[in-house]
């Protein structure tokens, strides 16, 4: 599993409304693990992936940084890392059973 964590700058329900005008463009199922959160300065958005492949061929496509650049968030700051551990649905999230944790 692969998390990314999106840092955005800016006014706050500025980003808000821009991420959520993205996100009625994403199909949910899409999202196993997805979570965004205003901050006093932005916007932060964590993010979970099956794997590094899948996080780079999702989030390194022209068609998604278009996306995200037609809606202003496109200057955020993004770090990714390998995932130690993820809970879902107050259960351990793991390889084995990343499909049926959005069921």
């Amino acid at each position: 599993m692969h998390c990314s964590v999106w840092r955005f700058r800016g006014d706050p329900d500025e980003l808000a409304r821009a991420y959520t005008e993205l996100m009625e463009r994403i199909p949910p199922e899409n999202h196993v693990l997805h979570a965004a959160a205003r901050t006093p300065d932005g916007l932060l958005i964590v993010d979970m992936c099956p794997s590094e492949d899948a996080y780079r061929a999702f989030f390194g496509s022209d068609e998604v940084r278009a996306l995200f650049a037609e809606h202003g968030l496109e200057n955020g700051v993004i770090e990714d890392f390998p995932v130690v551990r993820a809970y879902a649905r107050r259960a351990e999230l793991t390889d084995e059973n990343w499909e049926s944790a959005a069921g």
